[in-house]
């Protein structure tokens, strides 16, 4: 019995009937039948199941379209706009690294790309189906989404300390896949598949049997505007002792790192001595790099770019005491700091900066 059927057969007859029906299909005919599942958790679809008409369905949704409407208005339109005078149009891969599951920056920054390689310490898990859980779980489960969307319209990112804790807050286990189902839903891209990967010995991604995979790592097959998107969510610790003891996700780092590269709100790990195998790389391998503060020190990214600055930086949030200290002089000093009208990263008394760098030719 596949595992469809194993899940429902307890619940009834019926149910176990059609769960064998959908033992018969392809993953992405699955999903198909399952295709109100990113628009339930978009909050976007009226829930059908009886135990989703209550006050928690109704807060959430609301909770992520007010949420979502204000990350739109205040930071992804503009964003979105002043990437499109400041940034290339690449249409090939890019790579986030401490990501997360922030798909909506990296799609304002590169709307154009085909494949997004987003590395994070969240596990993917698979993402949820909301019209699947019974009415107990269903309820948790909403508060806890409903609080993770609590501040996103403000903030633009979910804090990494609430991701772990979403992960084991209940019996449903909210992964990051759930989270970019919900942005794929919002940004307007269907999802045509979803299956676990995995890192193999060469460094390559490969795509695992979506039945007895653990789902650590997971790949989205998308459609946007007729065409194919691939995203990848893996789950690499990027740290040099993790890198050091798997030599094929350092070989995966390496050569992903030969993309443009996205880095924000990365808690300064790539100035940190414990992640100087991933920063190296960046910075000897990508073409382009878009950063906040939090990513390469500005020493090490001037080397080897042409560095070109947006917004305004005097210190770092508080939690990180004195990095970057020469890009704060940097941006004091220079006669051309171009503008930013919106916020990107960690709060800082409200001021905010991007950095732009292109390999030096």
């Amino acid at each position: 019995m596949c595992i469809f059927s194993l899940r429902l057969a307890r619940r009834s007859a019926a149910l176990a009937a059609f769960a064998a029906s959908l033992c018969s299909l392809a993953p992405s005919q699955v999903w198909a039948q399952s295709s109100t599942a990113a628009a339930l958790l978009a909050g976007q679809t009226p829930a059908s199941g009886a135990h989703l008409k209550t006050p928690a369905w109704s807060q959430y949704a609301r909770a992520v379209r007010d949420n979502w409407q204000q990350y739109q208005t205040q930071i992804g339109a503009p964003m979105a706009r002043w990437a499109s005078r400041e940034l290339p149009a690449f249409d090939g891969t890019v790579f986030y690294p401490f990501s997360g599951p922030d798909f909506a920056t990296v799609s304002q920054l590169f709307p154009n790309a085909k494949r997004y390689v987003l590395v994070a310490m969240q596990t993917a898990q698979r993402p949820i189906d909301l019209s699947e859980l019974r009415p107990q779980a269903a309820e948790q489960t909403l508060e806890v989404l409903t609080d993770a969307w609590k501040n996103y319209g403000r903030d633009g990112f979910f804090v990494t300390e609430y991701l772990d804790k979403y992960l084991h807050q209940n019996r449903v286990r909210i992964g990051a896949s759930t989270f970019l189902s919900t942005f794929f839903e919002l940004k307007g891209l269907r999802i045509k598949s979803v299956v676990p990967v995995d890192i193999n010995a060469a460094g390559e991604v490969e795509e695992l049997s979506a039945s007895d995979a653990p789902w650590r790592s997971a790949r989205f097959r998308l459609e946007r505007a007729g065409q194919e998107v691939v995203v990848d969510y893996l789950r690499v610790d990027l740290s040099d002792k993790a890198l050091s003891a798997n030599p094929h996700h350092r070989q995966f780092v390496h050569r992903t790192a030969a993309h443009p590269v996205l880095l924000k709100a990365a808690s300064h790990l790539p100035q940190n001595n414990s992640f100087s195998i991933v920063a190296d790389s960046l910075s000897t391998q990508a073409p382009f790099i878009v950063q906040d503060e939090t990513g390469i020190k500005y020493s090490q990214l001037r080397t080897h770019f042409a560095i070109r600055l947006y917004g305004k930086f005097e210190r770092p949030h508080k939690s990180f005491g004195s990095y970057q200290r020469d890009l704060a002089k940097a941006f004091a000093e220079s006669s051309d700091v171009r503008p930013l009208d919106f916020r990107v990263g960690y709060f800082k008394g409200g001021s905010y900066a991007l950095i732009v760098a292109q390999r030096k030719s």
